[in-house]
């Protein structure tokens, strides 16, 4: 990674080794305490141990992470995270006492108190990031704690079966380990530089709920944050379901012991990790929330591909890491954007307002789980269909909320790869309406590679039996065609009043009909009073053979200039 020379990257290598820790220890000692309990009450108990140490680790979250936020957004987030990692260490002795004397409350209790340092520690380690590093660095930057944070997930997960392996299930060996970590993690703290404090007159609340409300309220007014909000705390939620599903899945489908299933979950974190680092270096040096919008549909396939290849070890780990790796490229650019967008004096409350949706998905999961396999007795593997349909439904609502990121983005990473437009004049001037007729759904896509802000305009009588999707897509707009309506005329103005105050580009775009002459005269009259010019888009398409690896296919290329004639579209 490059920094700025502004960039402050010891501290932010301390606050990654600080996160790296913690987030090893997170993941050590949740697992030995199901371990211990699974070993203590038998693998028949394992649903149950799985839902309440699910639970118990999320109840924290939910109920502190506001006043955390407003912590966060008073004091010193350094101040914060050192504190927390003194925390941190007395309770690992406490939970190190409780696997001593194999104690189920006790390792609950632990594990509770675990969560609450974590929930307190949240807001600041991610608050803190722009603080420390240009905005420009913020992907980046979110890229690589990511990656590490699944680095430690791994190792975590790994150390936590291989210790219980190796010592023939000491687990008072693996809870003083993690003591040493925790001594590691504030060492480590001790690195960051002292932030200053952004002194915000916020008040914590008791009633952290309606607080959550109102900073989910102010955020809605930021363009494109609420849906960014939503995408991160659904990524926990289908995060937290395959971790706890993936071990009755592996007990049930694969034949393998708790701590085999354990295990598999390594291939989801390595591919989370990579998955980070890749969507960092795809963003460079801006936030492409138009990466989570594509890779949320493949998220859906390969918790699909689980359900139907449960019978197959080596067809399990491969979709367990595929789904990592879209997984981690699908968080970071919803992280990014969030820390971004943000008001500094308000992004610890926002922060802390995405980790209470998130620790609520982490506790659907957790209810979901125990639902799916103890109430309609379904095997682990349909659950992974089930959480397969939800991805995709959720997925569909995000991308297209955020069409007017993911639709350019999806032309320039995707679409231009086997088309491509080219112009052979003048941009029209701001005052001039694109007129565009073709026989492809495509072309118009593609003019979002020629106008940065671009508001394609539609025709309702091709959407009529689909009235939704106007609400669904903000890039593209459907126009009313009863121009004799008074009410649709007024909206038609408003409409393009509004989107030329925003600096937006305006197209209007006619599949090819029968009946295009006629609807354009009419409109021709109506722009003509409100001081619109119409410019026709013409253009010529050419097939170019290209080869990708062992594969031939042809580009198309699209020869495009603007003038007053209307003239026939060459297809």
């Amino acid at each position: 990674m490059r920094w700025h020379p502004t960039t402050d990257y010891r501290s932010f290598y301390f606050l990654n080794a600080t996160q790296f820790l913690g987030a090893l220890n997170d993941n050590i000692f949740k697992l030995l305490v199901i371990y211990l309990l699974i070993n203590v009450q038998g693998p028949s108990a394992s649903g149950k141990i799985l839902s309440i140490a699910g639970a118990v680790f999320v109840i924290p979250f939910l109920v502190f992470s506001s006043s955390a936020g407003v912590l966060a957004d008073r004091l010193s987030k350094r101040t914060i995270i050192v504190y927390t990692k003194i925390l941190e260490i007395f309770i690992m002795l406490f939970g190190l006492l409780a696997v001593y004397l194999e104690s189920a409350i006790g390792a609950y209790t632990a594990l509770f108190f675990m969560a609450t340092q974590s929930s307190i520690f949240g807001p600041s380690k991610y608050g803190v990031i722009p603080e420390l590093v240009e905005s420009k660095m913020v992907s980046k930057a979110n890229g690589s704690m990511t990656s590490f944070t699944y680095l430690a997930i791994i190792l975590g997960t790994f150390l936590a079966s291989f210790i219980t392996d190796i010592t023939d299930k000491n687990f008072v060996l693996v809870a003083t380990f993690c003591v040493f970590i925790a001594l590691a993690g504030f060492s480590a703290s001790l690195g960051i530089k002292r932030t200053a404090p952004q002194n915000s007159s916020k008040k914590i609340n008791p009633f952290f709920i309606y607080e959550v409300y109102q900073t989910l309220k102010m955020a809605w007014k930021i363009p494109h944050l609420i849906p960014a909000i939503f995408g991160s705390s659904f990524f926990l939620f289908i995060g937290a379901y395959t971790q706890l599903n993936i071990i009755p899945f592996a007990i049930e489908s694969l034949h393998l012991s708790e701590v085999g299933g354990g295990y598999l979950f390594l291939a989801t974190a390595v591919g989370i990790a990579l998955g980070a680092v890749l969507a960092g270096q795809i963003s460079k040096d801006k936030v492409e929330l138009g990466i989570s919008c594509v890779t949320g549909f493949f998220i859906s396939f390969f918790f699909f591909t689980l359900y139907l290849f449960s019978w197959s070890l080596t067809a399990t780990i491969i979709s367990l890491a595929c789904l990592g790796v879209f997984g981690g490229a699908f968080l970071i650019p919803f992280e990014s954007f969030i820390q971004v967008s943000s008001a500094d004096e308000k992004r610890g409350q926002v922060i802390a307002a995405t980790n209470f949706l998130s620790f609520t998905g982490v506790l659907a999961a957790a209810f979901f789980i125990f639902f799916i396999s103890e109430e309609l007795q379904f095997s682990a593997a349909s659950g992974f269909a089930f959480m397969g349909i939800l991805s995709l439904i959720m997925n569909v609502l995000v991308a297209g909320r955020l069409s007017e990121l993911s639709i350019p983005f999806f032309v320039n990473k995707i679409l231009k790869r086997i088309r491509r437009i080219a112009l052979a004049s003048q941009v029209p001037a701001p005052h001039q309406i694109v007129v565009f007729e073709s026989n492809s759904w495509w072309d118009p896509l593609l003019l979002f590679s020629i106008f940065p802000k671009l508001k394609i305009l539609v025709p309702g009588h091709y959407f009529k039996q689909f009235p939704w999707i106007n609400w669904w897509i903000d890039s593209i707009r459907i126009i009313p065609t009863d121009l004799d309506s008074r009410s649709s005329l007024e909206k038609l103005i408003k409409n393009f009043k509004e989107y030329q105050e925003k600096g937006n580009s305006i197209c209007l775009y006619f599949h090819k009909r029968t009946d295009t002459k006629e609807i354009l005269e009419k409109y021709q009259k109506i722009f003509s009073r409100l001081g619109y010019q119409i410019v026709y888009a013409h253009g010529k398409k050419e097939r170019t053979p290209k080869r990708f690896i062992f594969f031939r296919y042809y580009l198309k290329k699209i020869t495009m200039h603007f003038s007053t004639d209307r003239q026939p579209y060459a297809s």
